[in-house]
């Protein structure tokens, strides 16, 4: 969770998080609303392609041939949704083994990437092999007879020190962030 929405303060830096380039919703664009499931609240998605263009283009040309989509199930049940002027739906699932795709690239599920909500990035598109992720010293395994021992249980811990960072912040990856609709 933190090497995707982490915010750097004693855990790692998250490809979500930084000062890299947000497409927000706004009043030039076409967007409905999604209704957020935990919390109430609606927010913007967009309801044309145009949001997902200035997402695609904004990246560095080099990053654009390995990017993917990033997001949570609710923001894919929105963009699945959409349609052209010929009712088509946009969205294209993956046949015979493929997998779906928005505008030809990947698209991949994480549940660590916000919900839809005011304000919150909701839908990421990048290379995220600009994504570096560190791991200091090994794995300590740990196990302790004595933790529950009034339970009879045995205890183990595993501790891995690890940091990560979005190498590049200025062009890898591009966030869509939701407004009031």
């Amino acid at each position: 969770a933190a090497f995707v929405a982490g915010n750097g303060t004693k855990k790692p830096t998250g490809f979500l998080a930084g000062p890299t380039p947000v497409t927000t919703a706004d009043s030039g664009r076409a967007f409905g609303t999604l209704q957020n499931v935990a919390g109430g609240q609606a927010a913007a998605l967009p309801t044309s392609l145009d949001p997902l263009y200035d997402m695609v283009y904004g990246l560095r040309a080099r990053y654009r041939r390995n990017a993917r989509w990033v997001g949570g199930k609710l923001v894919y049940a929105g963009l699945r949704k959409l349609k052209d002027t010929t009712n088509q739906y946009l969205w294209a699932p993956g046949l015979a083994g493929a997998g779906d795709t928005i505008l030809g690239k990947p698209v991949v599920t994480d549940p660590n990437v916000a919900a839809v909500a005011l304000s919150a990035k909701s839908l990421a598109f990048g290379d995220l092999s600009a994504y570096h992720v560190r791991l200091a010293g090994g794995i300590r395994f740990e196990r302790s007879d004595d933790f529950a021992f009034q339970s009879d249980l045995v205890t183990f811990r595993c501790i891995v020190r690890g940091d990560g960072i979005l190498v590049d912040q200025t062009g890898a990856v591009k966030h869509f962030i939701g407004n009031a609709a």
